[in-house]
């Protein structure tokens, strides 16, 4: 594969992010919903970058907002019940970061789109 294009590295950084605190959520706590839910978050945001990085950025950006309103509707609750900053504040901030860039991203390339 080609060296990553700007607008995908924001989904590959949270492919690893989330699958990375998904195997040490089931290291430090045995906690199989981690392992699960942050290996297909991390699949997710590697699609999505993969889209974006082969030219099909009009999806990609799309899969990658739906993919982190998820994650900050997932983990948002959670840190407000448990106000643990690590994991559950640091991916809800960098989901909510992640959302509104590929939101705005996803805007401006279906602007482009839908005036040519």
């Amino acid at each position: 594969m080609d060296r990553p294009t700007g607008s995908s590295h924001a989904a590959f950084t949270m492919a690893a992010l989330t699958a990375g605190l998904g195997v040490y959520g089931y290291m430090s706590k045995r906690s199989m919903p981690s392992l699960v839910a942050g290996v297909a978050f991390g699949a997710v945001y590697a699609a999505s970058g993969y889209l974006i990085n082969n030219g099909r950025d009009e999806y990609g950006h799309i899969v990658g907002a739906v993919a982190s309103a998820a994650l900050v509707g997932v983990m948002g609750p959670k840190y407000m019940k448990t106000r643990a900053a690590f994991p559950p504040g640091v991916l809800a901030i960098s989901g909510a970061v992640v959302g509104s860039y590929d939101t705005y991203k996803g805007v401006q390339v279906w602007r482009n789109l839908l005036e040519e």
